[in-house]
């Protein structure tokens, strides 16, 4: 090269470079820094009291999550909203305004058939009524399910009365117009029939009564071996209470709605509930997740904190797949999931995009002095 040109050359890179570095410089001094990635933020929504602990879960795999370098590069926010009032708008607002790209929850089953309809990106849902995820407007659909369906957990508490309780004759009682209610008690019902058992009594109430003397009254003089309450606190623990109170002696067992920490918080005695059974949705839970949630929320109160924490896991594990936040794309993300393990295991989602986890998985509790403890199954699963 020609030294003249040779010098010229460096001369240019050299003012180019003081340029650039002053230009660095006082960008600097004035604060500019470059922009960062943008949010991806996921909306979460359950009661503000019942079933709270989903979005504690939740927030733990958001944590770890976050801590690990986020989805797609991106730091991830939840932003909640309470389930209560207008489902429907409340869920098309965190779609319309907030822009979030999925949905963890509702809780309950009569809640999510209310945001199929109206949302059309995914919705991994807390709530476990068997007909949930046929609710939307797109055939394949964008609801899914995180724990066992509710008419798979009756059909293992049918089982659990029959085999393991050795009782033949069963009242239910459960909450009038509940999408979850009315499906359990009828596949309790189906399945309870089927191994032998005889429903003698099916009484209902309306969400908010705290007297229960009427329906109680006839399920007395039936005299059932067993009385199912299939909804929902705080009205399960007061039918409980009176039930005992007017002297009904049968033994109380009850659904994954009993899985709560309110259920254990409505009465000043718990006596009543002792010795009573109920099915939990968080199947066998991971070490790692139990000492995680103890360490960040310095308790084991976990209800259903595993569904949440799953939920959460599920939908980056899909996003981070998928490679987009195409609600399209992360749907069939989710779909195509197996042998995820996280809070629990899931082999993977059926046709109705239920998770695919063993029947044996649903564990049954027993109350003993107060507090839930896990009650040895031999044949619930049969």
């Amino acid at each position: 090269m020609n030294p003249k040109i040779f010098r010229l050359t460096l001369c240019i890179l050299l003012v180019l470079s003081v340029a650039y570095l002053s230009a660095q410089e006082r960008a600097e001094d004035v604060g500019i820094a470059e922009e960062p990635m943008p949010m991806l933020k996921v909306g979460l929504m359950h009661p503000l009291l019942n079933y709270a602990t989903f979005g504690d879960g939740a927030k733990l795999a958001l944590a770890e999550i976050n801590k690990a370098g986020g989805v797609l590069g991106r730091q991830v926010e939840l932003i909640y909203k309470v389930e209560t009032g207008s489902i429907a708008d409340s869920a098309t607002e965190l779609v319309q305004k907030e822009n979030v790209v999925a949905i963890l929850g509702p809780m309950f089953s009569s809640s999510a058939v209310k945001v199929g309809p109206v949302i059309n990106i995914p919705v991994i849902v807390g709530a476990t009524g068997a007909d949930v995820t046929n609710t939307g407007n797109d055939p394949r659909d964008f609801l899914f399910l995180v724990a066992n369906s509710n008419a798979l957990q009756a059909k293992v508490m049918a089982g659990f009365v029959v085999n393991d309780l050795g009782k033949k004759t069963a009242a239910m009682i459960w909450q009038n117009g509940d999408v979850y209610s009315k499906g359990f008690v009828n596949a309790f019902d189906a399945n309870f029939k089927e191994l032998g058992g005889r429903i003698v009594a099916n009484q209902i109430y309306e969400q908010g009564d705290t007297m229960f003397h009427g329906q109680l009254g006839i399920i007395k003089d039936a005299n059932p071996d067993v009385l199912l309450l299939a909804s929902f606190p705080p009205e399960n623990p007061l039918i409980v209470k009176q039930a005992r109170e007017m002297g009904i002696q049968s033994t109380f067992i009850g659904s994954d709605g009993w899985d709560d920490s309110l259920m254990l918080d409505v009465l000043e005695d718990n006596t009543p509930l002792e010795n009573s059974y109920y099915c939990s949705i968080s199947d066998e839970l991971a070490a790692d997740f139990t000492d995680a949630y103890g360490t960040m929320f310095k308790n084991q109160s976990i209800g259903i904190a595993p569904l949440g924490y799953d939920a959460m896991r599920l939908l980056a594990i899909a996003i981070e797949k998928a490679e987009s936040t195409d609600p399209v794309m992360i749907r069939d993300a989710i779909a195509a999931i197996t042998d995820y393990q996280g809070a629990t295991a899931i082999s993977g989602f059926d046709g109705n995009r239920h998770p695919v986890k063993p029947a044996a998985g649903i564990r049954v509790l027993k109350i003993v002095e107060g507090q839930p403890q896990q009650h040895t199954v031999v044949k619930a699963s049969q």
